[in-house]
């Protein structure tokens, strides 16, 4: 059974009456994680939830959700009264806010926690390998998230993401436990799909003004015919060892999602993001190991499911 509480602006604590239908979604980027409840109510309390800031969630003992509360309804209707809740990840409170500009003669891990991540009480873990960047510049109007991303994605070559304690994650996904998804097991449908459109087939980097451009090409995606050249004009002062990391960077990003296999299964929390997949159906042609992008589970009439959007085991999940 879900169990769901919430933290009122004061402090205070309100544990959530029972559920009758529900949906948590998680992935590992934008649009970040969201959930929606629905549970029962009692005539009189429709604005008991005023000050409900935060929500928590555990399914048999284990934490599943911590994020922050957008809305809640009370519904009347033929079927009862009812409280409806709905929200975000703890990754809302750095997409909601707008990063004051700055300019960074070197940036470190600690300077972007300190600065973008910890005013807003978001605790970081991992990423002590992230390397402190040279004249890292902070734009107007940039939300806190785009900051993070920014740093830890393009300079680091890790996708930041929140685990379920509502921590901020800033290391490499491991491999850990596999999941199987096998002949016999309760699938309810699957899908397989290609998107050639926005994969790149080569990437210049080109010095602002000064002579040197390094190339990289994906050759797989040549080979199949891919024909995507982009052309990334760098400060004169970017080392060819740099030039080059950003053009296999640029190639990395843009076929992330080329590859998507989804499958529902019946079930509750059957993997997380970042998970790997094994898909072992018969007579499938698209049968291998994935790793899991996003992830799915929800509660309502037809029972518990787990939706998984897998992606390519290597791709910037």
């Amino acid at each position: 059974m879900i169990k769901c509480w919430v933290k009122l602006g004061g402090g205070g604590i309100l544990t959530l009456p029972t559920a009758v239908s529900w949906r948590f979604c998680y992935g590992t980027d934008t649009p970040c994680d969201s959930f929606f409840l629905r549970c029962l109510w009692e005539r009189g309390q429709e604005t008991l939830l005023s000050a409900a800031c935060r929500f928590f969630a555990e399914w048999e003992g284990e934490r599943v959700f911590t994020g922050v509360v957008d809305e809640y309804a009370v519904r009347c209707g033929k079927d009862g009264l009812y409280l409806e809740l709905a929200g975000r990840g703890m990754a809302a409170l750095l997409l909601d806010n707008e990063a004051m500009p700055a300019e960074y003669q070197r940036a470190t891990r600690a300077d972007i926690i300190a600065n973008h991540v910890a005013p807003y009480g978001v605790e970081a873990v991992g990423g002590a390998a992230l390397p402190a960047v040279d004249g890292f510049n902070v734009s107007s109007g940039e939300s806190e998230w785009s900051v993070v991303r920014r740093y830890a994605c393009y300079y680091g070559g890790v996708v930041p993401r929140f685990d379920r304690e509502g921590r901020l994650v800033l290391a490499p996904h491991g491999d850990g436990e596999v999941l199987r998804i096998r002949e016999g097991d309760p699938v309810t449908g699957w899908e397989y799909r290609e998107e050639r459109h926005g994969v790149l087939s080569q990437v210049a980097v080109r010095r602002r003004t000064a002579l040197g451009t390094q190339w990289v090409s994906d050759p797989d995606f040549l080979a199949q015919g891919g024909c995507a050249r982009r052309v990334v004009t760098v400060p004169n002062t970017t080392g060819t060892a740099a030039m080059r990391y950003t053009a296999g960077y640029q190639l990395k990003a843009a076929r992330s999602g080329r590859v998507r296999m989804r499958a529902t299964i019946a079930g509750a929390f059957l993997a997380w993001p970042g998970q790997l997949v094994s898909v072992e159906l018969k007579d499938c042609g698209a049968n291998g190991v994935y790793r899991a992008a996003q992830t799915e589970v929800s509660c309502g009439g037809e029972g518990l499911s787990t939706t998984l959007v897998l992606g390519e085991r290597d791709a910037m999940i």
